[in-house]
């Protein structure tokens, strides 16, 4: 069995984990083993993180919401 060692991006390191939480887990994001899961369950995060960075840019109204009804004047003017 080949091992991967620690370079670039990846860091070898020892956890103690709940079983009961990784189970879970692996239910949840549908992973298998407790590598691919720790490393989806840190995506995750990143990606929630960034979803909630773009709504509270949303509830400032610091992004404009297009409707689909303003897209042919959107059209028109960017042809110009």
């Amino acid at each position: 069995m080949a091992t991967t060692e620690p370079s670039g991006n990846n860091q070898r390191t020892t956890l103690v984990i709940d079983r009961n939480e990784l189970r879970r887990a692996q239910q949840v994001l549908g992973t298998k083993t407790t590598r691919e899961t720790v490393n989806m369950a840190l995506h995750e995060v990143s990606r929630v993180a960034t979803l909630r960075q773009a709504a509270a840019l949303v509830r400032r109204g610091g992004v404009r919401i297009v409707e689909p009804e303003d897209l042919p004047e959107l059209r028109r003017t960017r042809s110009i």
